[in-house]
């Protein structure tokens, strides 16, 4: 009769660390794959409130259009240019404007909450009673000036000193913190005076 070998300790060494480096690379992936889906969400959100900045400077300037106001007004305050869009009234009748005193990411105006009441819930906005998000919110309204070379975009402070202002370029900045590390992102749309 033959005898027949069984397993040696090097072939089980071998097995067992074949087998835990696959079980380790799996637990890995799966990780990796919800920190993703936690700042995919994230961008998700983020993109969609930059989005909301500008579409709310869009309709003030085309509100201004309506009454026969200048097409920047309320877009500026003197040649301060940094603003945060502010909610008023309840959810159903909820009115916005511009906040000129936020300059800085830092500032308090400049986070967003997330209103508490249940008629309208998961609504966020700069300057609502709720409840306090990772979100926050800059919006700059850069002047577009007619000058002798063409347009010219300026920076905060600075006016259009010698030529008309045509437009403006409206940027609209998100920055949140998830897990200790700071995300931004700016969105920029330019409006123009068509009339």
């Amino acid at each position: 009769m033959r005898r027949l070998s069984g397993q040696t300790l090097i072939e089980l060494l071998i097995t067992v660390s074949v087998v835990t480096t696959g079980l380790f690379a799996a637990a890995a992936l799966v990780f990796s794959n919800l920190q993703l889906s936690d700042r995919d969400a994230d961008e998700v959100v983020a993109v969609n409130l930059a989005r909301e900045g500008i579409e709310l400077a869009k309709e003030l300037r085309d509100s201004n259009w309506l009454a026969g106001d200048p097409f920047d007004q309320g877009l500026a305050n003197g040649s301060d240019y940094t603003a945060t869009p502010r909610w008023t009234g309840g959810a159903a009748e909820a009115t916005f404007s511009f906040d000129f005193t936020a300059s800085t990411m830092d500032d308090d105006n400049t986070v967003i909450s997330q209103i508490a009441d249940a008629a309208s819930p998961g609504f966020y906005a700069n300057g609502l009673v709720g409840n306090t998000t990772i979100w926050r919110r800059l919006m700059t309204f850069h002047p577009i000036c007619d000058t002798a070379g063409g347009e010219s975009v300026l920076d905060d402070g600075e006016d259009c000193a010698g030529g008309p202002k045509i437009g403006i370029r409206i940027e609209s900045h998100l920055q949140w913190q998830r897990k200790g590390q700071v995300f931004d992102r700016v969105m920029y749309d330019d409006v123009y005076d068509w009339r």
